[in-house]
């Protein structure tokens, strides 16, 4: 048998191949990439580690440890697209190999074997791992630190003293406050008191070890929070639990959604493991006795994350990705199972299979068809605004070839995924893997041709107007809508914050060498009169202009989906 060492080699080498290439592909994505990005950048500019910043100035939703990363990456390689995505990449080879360290460890090194295979081939995370978003790193901090847990609980049957484990628990969880905030600790808490509750293990709580875990998460996260209080006092508190409070109450209205959002993005992003692992959400009587712990640790993470975030308001796609975990390990533990032959395909899984399998399949013909003949949209142009028709009927000419291209996923998922769920559909026992592979190969294919086309449409013009008007001066600036373009691909310098345009009075009222600015930005100095020369606005054609926007600028570009205005 092949040793532990030389499994992770391999699982190693083939997650480079999978999550490496192509990270500069595509364009960085206006919001959530190019806030992270722009926010590195800026470190990187103004060498101001102490705090996230935007627009050089103090941004107060996110801790800085994905931040600090990317910083890291951009000192080392330079600032390019695939820079900022490279934490990621690496996240997603890191988590390939906890996978199967897992499974090793649980006594089923083809189980680990299959989990690293799912939760690298399961279309939301293969797409994550190659983003520049924060919730790959923030999931494996969490999962991390869950998994120390778990091995606590581990250590009166393996005869084991529990140090080690509450201290490392302590500090992935330090991290992972580090890297987005409080909810780590929420969810990683959650977790340990339900699976404490169930099992009656109060003494792994109530315990004077459990000191170990807080003192490293305090030591983590108080190398940041108390030279930044020192220093710069209660601001960032303030302004950061404010921040969550508004996502909790569901205040930021553009993220409002029904309670079933979460179910339903898991049921289409995370295919084709969320098919293969429902029936093992709940207690299944003819699980392995030895994994029975470890399979509660999932159903508890799954539950508690699909619950909180389908009751708080504010709703995001990857608010619900730490549910991939323990959806593609139940995946991999069916895969297990059948090829053990030690289990059956079930009904329900293979009715999930094939009827989210043909959804995927019509949606993959019906996108390229849509973006290639934008024009047969006009049935359903009544029900999108005028800035949206504009993206879609304005892309860029393609070549034939490179159109035949936006029809690779659906052809594979036509002539090979479903042919696949149709024989499952009459084969109790066809192997899952199979499925798992194909679909892979469908992501992967809509990364490298779909994605681009995605991009050009609602990137491109964006980019090219901050770029030819930043390069005419750089006092331009947004009105009606928020992007991070503006400072990502403008290369703002602080100097364009704090430059001579702005009146003395703004000077007086401002210290401009503080260590803590206040949150100011040039937009309202812009729209409000200051400064007096060439000022450029952008907005999208469909803003809606007013009495005192039109008083004072005027248009001087209306072609397209972005339209640019200058003072009068």
């Amino acid at each position: 048998m092949m040793s532990k060492f030389h499994v992770h080699l391999i699982i190693t080498a083939l997650a480079i191949l999978l999550f490496l290439p192509g990270l500069g592909l595509i364009h960085l994505f206006d919001w959530d990439e190019l806030n992270f990005a722009e926010s590195a950048r800026e470190m990187v500019v103004s060498r101001n580690y102490k705090y996230v910043q935007i627009a050089f100035e103090p941004f107060w939703e996110k801790p800085p440890l994905f931040i600090w990363i990317q910083a890291f990456f951009v000192n080392l390689f330079g600032d390019q697209t695939w820079v900022y995505r490279l934490p990621n990449a690496l996240a997603g080879i890191i988590t390939a190999n906890v996978a199967y360290h897992i499974g090793s460890y649980l006594g089923r090194r083809t189980l680990g074997v299959f989990w690293s295979i799912t939760v690298a081939l399961t279309f939301a995370p293969l797409i994550y791992y190659k983003s520049g978003i924060i919730d790959p790193v923030f999931n494996l901090l969490i999962l991390l630190s869950i998994w120390h847990w778990y091995r606590i609980t581990r250590c009166d049957v393996e005869g084991h003293r529990p140090h080690g484990h509450y201290f490392l628990s302590g500090i992935f969880i330090g991290l992972a406050v580090l890297t987005k905030g409080q909810t780590a600790l929420f969810i990683m808490g959650g977790v340990a008191f339900i699976i404490t509750a169930f099992r009656g293990r109060w003494q792994d709580i109530f315990s004077p070890r459990v000191f170990i875990l807080i003192g490293a998460m305090l030591l983590v996260v108080g190398s940041w929070l108390y030279p930044l209080y020192r220093n710069l006092g209660p601001q960032f508190f303030d302004s950061f639990i404010a921040y969550q409070l508004e996502l909790v109450k569901g205040q930021i209205a553009w993220h409002n959604q029904p309670w079933f959002y979460h179910i339903f993005v898991l049921l289409i992003l995370c295919f084709p493991a969320v098919a293969l692992a429902i029936p093992y959400l709940g207690q299944r009587g003819e699980e392995d006795f030895e994994l029975e712990s470890w399979h509660t640790v999932m159903r508890v993470l799954f539950w508690l994350v699909l619950v909180i975030f389908s009751i708080v308001t504010t709703k995001i796609i990857h608010y619900s990705s730490l549910c991939w975990f323990p959806l593609t390990y139940f995946a991999a533990y069916h895969t297990y199972r059948i090829h053990t032959n030690r289990g059956n395909n079930l009904i329900i899984q293979k009715s999930l299979l094939l009827l989210i399998g043909l959804a995927w399949t019509i949606l993959l013909f019906v996108f390229p068809l849509a973006i290639i003949n934008p024009e047969k949209l006009t049935f359903i142009a009544k029900h999108l605004d005028s800035f949206s028709i504009a993206q879609l009927m304005n892309p860029n000419p393609m070549h034939w070839l490179k159109q035949a291209t936006l029809f690779i996923p659906g052809v594979i998922a036509l002539f090979v995924f479903i042919p696949l769920t149709i024989k499952n559909f009459f084969h109790d026992q066809l192997h899952p893997g199979k499925l798992i592979l194909a679909f892979g190969g469908i992501g992967l294919t809509v990364y490298y041709f779909l994605l681009p086309v995605v991009s050009q449409i609602t990137q491109d013009e964006l980019i090219r107007t901050v770029h030819k008007e930043t390069q005419i001066n750089k006092l331009v600036e947004t009105h009606g809508f928020k992007s991070f373009a503006l400072y990502y691909h403008g290369k703002m310098q602080p100097i364009d914050f704090n430059g001579d345009w702005m009146n003395d009075t703004f000077v007086k009222n401002r210290t401009l060498n503080q260590s803590y600015p206040k949150q100011w930005g040039k937009r309202v100095w812009i729209k409000d009169g200051q400064p007096k020369e060439s000022a450029r606005i952008i907005t999208k054609c469909n803003y809606l202009t007013d009495k005192y926007f039109l008083y004072q600028f005027s248009p001087i570009d209306t072609q397209g989906a972005y339209w640019v205005w200058q003072r009068k």
